[in-house]
């Protein structure tokens, strides 16, 4: 079974055409900066920048990190620190640059074959694959998702966010509103003060 051109495009709608993210090699994104593009991703950018971390992103930027992170190139653990390939990627989708994903998968695919920390990938792809190629797999061992490849509300909470009311917020967007509302009552309050 060879997964060619063909079987990329019919299974997944997928051509190689585009940037080949690699980690380490920036030349295909020239004017990629990694120290640059993460300060503009802060929502506070003037802070130090030491290690990437998600929690200090904006809002968008936060959630393209976890889609990258765990859906695109997951990871068994530790999603809460930026690598350079993710940061690469993001960029990329952020400014709609054409990206290789056929590349970036097969990449990603082979690197959990050779480390034991990582499970592999794309379960459903692989599914897809299996049927396009009518591949017989009655006898193979069966394995369900667990919480592995679900987002807890732990990890919502990691990467800054609150549960409100209404779904979820990041905690600076909180902090504010709440402040706001203060500062209505305290108004509001003056002004039912009697004046002399």
């Amino acid at each position: 079974m060879e997964i060619n051109k063909k079987a990329w495009k019919d299974v997944a709608g997928l051509k190689p055409m585009g940037v080949q993210v690699r980690k380490g090699e920036t030349g295909a994104v020239q004017e990629f900066n990694k120290v640059q593009y993460y300060g503009q991703c802060l929502r506070n950018p003037t802070v130090e920048i030491k290690h990437f971390h998600v929690g200090g992103l904006n809002v968008d930027q936060m959630l393209l990190a976890m889609i990258v992170t765990k859906i695109i190139v997951p990871r068994g653990s530790n999603h809460s620190t930026l690598n350079e390939k993710d940061l690469i990627l993001m960029y990329c989708i952020q400014h709609n640059m054409q990206v290789d994903w056929i590349y970036v998968l097969r990449d990603h695919v082979l690197k959990a074959k050779r480390l034991t920390n990582f499970r592999l990938p794309y379960v459903v792809l692989v599914s897809n694959f299996i049927k396009y190629f009518e591949i017989d797999v009655e006898d193979e061992l069966e394995e369900s998702t667990g919480l592995l490849n679900h987002t807890s509300n732990q990890n919502l909470h990691k990467m800054g966010f609150l549960k409100v009311e209404n779904g979820w917020r990041t905690a600076d967007v909180v902090v504010s509103g709440a402040n706001d509302h203060e500062a209505d009552l305290s108004d509001s309050n003056q002004e039912e003060e009697p004046t002399i």
